[in-house]
């Protein structure tokens, strides 16, 4: 139902502009899954918020049982911030108006219709709140590009298979990540709309708005008023072109073959197979997990359907010893025959502009390294409130995308002398005194 349709107005004290209704009339036509990717101010989380109260509203939803209208915010508290402190509370106002019987739970941030449904916020950080539910009736994901990634396919979808209900995933984008992904999923109808696309935001304030962003630069515009897919701002090798260098890539038997690894703690271990070859710098596979024994590595190495690697780098904290075993990740490896070349002392701004050096014929592959992908487009610095810190020095967030480039910068870092470099397929090196007497190596029959 469109708004003009509606008794109670779940837009309040405004109504739905032309392109909210585009997104409302998908719905109300049964389409099940909508990605809204929208510039700031476009209205987006009015429109959630609404479209869930109208939910909450329905008799006809909410009957035999009443259900569950959840808002999902990257977190709680901003959850009550966007949504709870400004549109329930309007809404709330117009109930009151139309004489709308509801009880408030600002513990739980939730709004219960007498005699139907129940809107109620969370923050996806509490992710053991939100599983096996089967009581929501429609849902919304604000800001998805702040999630994790396999939320949504493990926790909130199933979620929604009881009811067969619908769901928005909105929010404006932050570089190539979930929403981006989603663009070609079959499941979902995607609307793109800009800044500009709201009639109501008064255009004197919207170009001062604009000015702001370009200041910090053209894709800060392009991202936060077109919504844009685009290189998120501070990210640390801009010059790494995905439309040339993202291809196709078969592995080479005749080329060496590296592996790299960022160990991680409480944090994603990343494994890197790169074949360098002249002046180019193929990656041909990624792997990353959490929670993971060494010997779970081990296994993924040996099931990977090449050749002995040639070299293996890694993080030099990694030699580090456990108060539990007293030893460290690098002597557990050296044990099963896996000998981690590390360099000591090198600081992290260093190690970046060593590796801004392989960029202009760093190739990844598609499919199999998607994941290094990612990290490569998302790897950015922080950010201040008068704009970007100064780059030179400064660290990179360590977040999700980190992991993956830090073994990419390990190796880079360890090939930098020359003493580990490839020509015409051959290795230019010799091997190091202990090589001798490695084990022969032994792998798997086929990949994972």
């Amino acid at each position: 139902m469109i708004e003009e349709e509606r008794e109670v107005n779940t837009f309040a004290p405004t109504k739905p502009h032309a392109k909210q209704k585009e997104v409302l009339s998908y719905l109300d036509q049964g389409g099940r899954f909508v990605l809204l990717r929208a510039g700031r101010k476009f209205r987006k989380t009015s429109l959630g918020i609404s479209w869930l109260f109208e939910g909450a509203l329905d008799p006809v939803l909410n009957d035999p049982i009443p259900l569950v209208f959840p808002y999902i915010a990257p977190n709680r508290i901003q959850a009550k911030n966007i949504a709870w402190d400004d549109h329930v509370a309007r809404l709330l106002t117009e109930f009151r108006k139309k004489g709308v019987p509801y009880k408030t739970n600002e513990t739980e941030l939730s709004v219960t219709i007498g005699g139907a449904g129940k809107v109620q916020l969370f923050g996806v950080e509490n992710q053991e709140a939100l599983r096996g539910i089967s009581n929501w009736g429609r849902a919304v994901a604000d800001e998805y590009d702040d999630w994790e990634e396999d939320i949504w396919p493990t926790i909130i979808r199933p979620n929604l298979m009881v009811h067969q209900a619908p769901a928005i995933i909105m929010g404006t984008p932050k570089g190539f990540r979930g929403m981006y992904k989603l663009e070609n999923n079959p499941d979902f109808k995607s609307f793109h709309f800009t800044s500009y696309d709201n009639p109501d935001l008064p255009r004197a304030e919207l170009e001062s708005m604009v000015e702001e962003y370009k200041k910090l630069g053209e894709d800060y515009f392009r991202q936060e008023i077109m919504a844009e897919y685009v290189k998120p701002v501070g990210v640390v090798y801009r010059e790494w072109d995905m439309d040339r260098q993202h291809i196709p890539l078969d592995y080479d038997p005749n080329l060496p073959l590296h592996v790299s690894f960022d160990w991680g703690v409480n944090d994603p271990t990343a494994i890197v197979w790169i074949q360098p070859y002249g002046a180019e710098t193929r990656v041909i596979d990624y792997y990353e997990a959490s929670d993971a024994s060494i010997e779970h590595f081990i296994q993924v190495i040996n099931a990977k359907p090449y050749k002995k690697p040639d070299l293996f780098t890694g993080d030099p904290a990694g030699k580090a010893r456990t108060l539990t075993t007293g030893t460290s990740v690098i002597e557990m490896l050296a044990d099963k025959g896996i000998f981690v070349r590390t360099k000591d002392g090198v600081r992290i701004p260093d190690q970046i502009r060593i590796a801004h050096e392989k960029m202009p014929g760093l190739y990844v592959a598609k499919d199999r390294a998607e994941g290094f992908r990612d990290c490569l487009l998302n790897y950015r610095y922080p950010e201040k409130s008068t704009g970007l810190v100064n780059q030179e020095n400064e660290i990179p967030i360590h977040d999700r995308f980190s992991h993956g480039i830090r073994a990419f910068e390990y190796w880079a870092v360890n090939v930098k002398d020359g003493a580990v470099v490839s020509d015409g397929g051959q290795l230019n090196h010799k091997p190091p005194s202990w090589a001798a007497n490695l084990p022969s190596w032994s792998r798997g029959g086929g990949r994972e």
